[in-house]
Parts: structure tokens; sequence; C-alpha cells
């Protein structure tokens, strides 16, 4: 059934699960038919937001449809239903050409308010030659329709691959769009896509999804970055050599909630940045690879954001480590960030992740993971030599346990010397064992300044920062 209320200016007809905007609130069409005793059309809507609604599409005993909220329902008439515009429409109100001299500005608008609440008008400036060159519609690379309610290509299809065939980066976050289907038709306009952001969308899950989105990945051969946030996605499937070019892929706000879901993605040849926030997992692990291996899973992964979840245990921090090139990771927000002081988390993050180069979008500096990797083998050092650690290769031998926990542990050891350990190896190159005592003192070649007295036996040599080229005198007496 249609009614003049549903039909858009573009003369296609709003329909059952299409999306669409009234009052300025988003919902879903549930229902589209008569509801007696009342005459005429009504349209059952679902809301995004349930405190809108005052039902769950049930009227005078009689089930219309079914929402999720029991109050996120409402029936409302066809005339107050907005049902967006096509892809091309929106592109042309937002970059078409303007024949005005501020190019559609609204210069009484443009002010500015003192201290006094004295408004002072604002000369517009060259409006109108920034509206003349994004008018040539055939040399745009970015376009960005945020909440510009599209809600599908429309008939306008083949007008938007005639007149914008070199679109690059596209946004259509915050529309209409009410499923991935729609998203294929528009993708299909744009041969040259790169960038993608469908989020905030509500995309409805096609009833095949690993069949839909292998033959939509074939529809983006050249995509860069997908953006799909907050639309209800609960279920990934592995690309099978699909989306080979994807670099970044923004998946936050979706109810994924499980990592065995995510790493169906880890063979993305191309993936470099992984943003996972607010999806509601609770660990991270890779079962290819054992605590002192590297994964094969996400070979490029740089960053990775999981920021809002519900990681509790730091033996995903470890199986960070085994992601080959991970050099950022936001992590905020999660209950391990309770589990000590916020410099102390910092710093076991840094310790764990041997290639991390930024942790919560502060960049680490050199002496910093030094010293990071010190507190850390003196914080474990003595549950270390419990489970049978030694210093001595021959005696070295910590439990399978420990080493789980603090799978770097025996690599920091290693690349380690205390300033005791030091003096041992001169007395035995020199042959120094009668000696009563050797000092040692440490001098930079990068900075030139007074020698500095390594006076503590139990600091590493990190401690004081020497490097290669540095020179360490011997005194002793």
């Amino acid at each position: 059934m249609t009614d003049e209320g549903l039909i858009r200016d573009d003369q296609s007809v709003i329909q059952v699960d299409d999306r669409i905007q009234s009052d300025g609130y988003f919902g879903t069409v549930r229902y589209i038919g008569v509801v007696p005793p009342t005459k005429g059309s009504w349209v059952g809507l679902e809301w995004d937001d349930p405190s809108r609604g005052k039902h769950d599409g049930t009227h005078e005993g009689k089930k219309y449809f079914q929402t999720k909220h029991p109050t996120g329902g409402s029936f409302v008439r066809p005339r107050k239903v907005e049902g967006g515009v096509s892809c091309f429409t929106a592109l042309k109100s937002r970059y078409g050409k303007i024949d005005d001299a501020n190019a559609g500005v609204d210069t009484e608008k443009l002010y500015v308010v003192d201290s006094n609440m004295k408004q002072t008008v604002v000369e517009m400036v060259g409006a109108k030659k920034v509206n003349e060159k994004q008018s040539k519609l055939d040399e745009l690379k970015e376009v960005v329709l945020r909440e510009m309610m599209v809600y599908g290509i429309g008939p306008h299809g083949p007008d938007l691959k005639i007149a914008a065939p070199n679109i690059q980066d596209l946004d259509i976050s915050r529309c209409l769009l009410p499923s991935w289907e729609s998203i294929s038709r528009i993708s299909d306009c744009i041969p040259n896509l790169r960038n993608l952001n469908v989020s905030e969308n509500k995309l409805k899950c096609p009833d095949n999804p690993e069949e839909f989105v292998l033959q939509c990945s074939k529809m983006f051969p050249s995509l860069e970055q997908l953006h799909v946030c907050f639309n209800c996605i609960n279920e990934l499937v592995e690309p099978n050599g699909q989306l080979s070019n994807l670099q970044l892929l923004n998946l936050e706000s979706n109810s994924i909630n499980s990592w065995s879901q995510v790493i169906k993605l880890g063979h993305l040849p191309q993936l470099e940045t992984l943003i996972l926030n607010s999806i509601g997992i609770d660990d991270v692990f890779f079962p290819d690879a054992k605590y002192n291996e590297n994964t094969k899973l996400f070979q490029n992964l740089k960053s990775l954001s999981v920021n809002s979840n519900k990681i509790t245990e730091w033996k995903s921090i470890n199986e960070m480590n085994k992601l080959q090139h991970l050099e950022k990771l936001k992590i905020k927000n999660n209950p391990i960030m309770q589990s000590f002081t916020v410099e102390t988390v910092r710093q076991l993050f840094i310790a764990k992740i041997s290639s991390l180069k930024e942790c919560n979008g502060t960049k680490l500096l050199r002496e910093e993971r030094r010293m990071a990797e010190f507190d850390y083998l003196k914080r474990f050092g003595p549950m270390w030599l419990m489970s049978g650690g030694n210093q001595d290769p021959s005696k070295n031998n910590p439990s399978e346990d420990f080493m789980c926990q603090h799978p770097r542990f025996q690599e920091l050891i290693k690349t380690t010397m205390t300033v005791q350990k030091l003096k041992t190896l001169v007395q035995r190159l020199y042959k120094l064992e009668g000696v009563y005592s050797i000092d040692l003192y440490y001098e930079s070649a990068k900075m030139k300044g007074p020698e500095i007295e390594m006076e503590n036996d139990l600091r590493d040599l990190s401690f004081y920062s020497v490097e290669s080229g540095d020179t360490i005198q011997v005194k002793w007496s």
C-alpha cells in the first residue's frame, strides 16, 4: 500500500524497513497501512530513541509490528515522515553551483559578539570562489554528505556515475541508509572509491551475511578505509581474499562482543589500523602462536584501538606482543587500567609490548622504555627467581607458568647487564681477582660533560643510558 505522503521528491516509494526522519528524530518504518477504528493511512515507526515511542507496535490488542524495546514504537501520519534524498541529490545540494553573490551563505547570520554583547557583522569573502571550485563535480575527490539524509542511490545512479566519476573519499554517515545493499548500489556508481564512512546508519544485516559481504567487498576493489561505526554489527566473516587493499577498518560501537569474531579479519593483507572501541570484547588472544612466538594474523597491523571495552587480564597485553608491528595502542576506559596507578599501567604496557612506540595517544621516549623495562625486571625479578630463574644460563629454568605470564622476561634478562656483572667481567678479562675495589665511570659520546660514576652495583647499564660508542672507564685500587 502506498500513500502520497510516502513518495519522495524523486518519486521513489518509502517501504517497510526503510529509514526515515520525523520531527528531527530517526526511526525505521515497520508498518504502513490502516489502524482501525481511525481513518486513513498510518506509518508504524520503531524509534532509534525508544523514549520517543509509546508502545511495542500493538494497538488495542492487535499486533501491527514488533519493536525491540517495549516503548519503542509509534504510529504517525505519512505527512510527518521524511524519507530523505538520493545520493546525487545530496551531492548537488552541498556542492552544486549557486547563482548568488554569497554562494547561498546567509550573511545576516555572520557576526561576532564582544564582551559587551555587541554584534559586529563579518564580511563574507571568497565563498563564491570556493563554491565555483567545488561545483565542478567531475573534479571532486572528497565528498562529505554526513547528515544529508541520503537514503540510497534512487533513480539517479547513472547521473552520479557520469557527473562525479573521480570521487575517492565518501562520507555518508548519520544518514538514512537502511542496508548494505543500498550502500553497494551507491559504491557501484563510484568506481574509484578509496575511503568510505557509513557510520551511524543502523544498517540491516542481510539474511545471508557471508555471501553478501563477499559480494559487497568485490564492489570495493580499491577501498583503503572503511568506517562502519554504530551499525548493529554482531558477526564478522573472513574476507577470503577480498578487501585486499583495506588499510583502515573502524568498527566502533558495534555489538561484536567476542575477539573470536575479530580474528576472522586477521588475514587482511594491508590492514594497518583497526579501531574496535566499545564493541564489548573482554580479552585478546592469538591461538595460532605460543607465548614466545609471533602470530601470523594481522601481519601489517600498526595501530590498535580498544578503548571502552571490558579487558581485565594482563594476558591480553601479553598476546598483543605477538603482533609483529604493533606501534600504537589505545586502551583507555578498560578495567585493566584500574589494576595499578596510571603511570605503572603505562610502564607495564611498554615493557610487555616490545614494538610499542605510542600508548594512549602519547609517544614513548627511548629513555621511558629503558626505565619501564628496568622497573619491570625489578618488580617481577623475585618471582622469576622463585620460579627457577637464574643469572647463570646453565641454571636458568623458569617455570612455564611464569613465562606465560611474563613472556618477555627472558628476552629482557638477556639484553641487560648490571653494574656488578660488568665489574665481574672486567675482573676476569684483566685478571684483577686480587684487586680490592673496582669503580666504573661513564662518558657519553653524544653529550660531552663530566664522567658519571656508576655507583649502584644493582643498577642495569641502561639506567645510565649507556649506548654504542660510549666510554666506560675502569678504576681500581
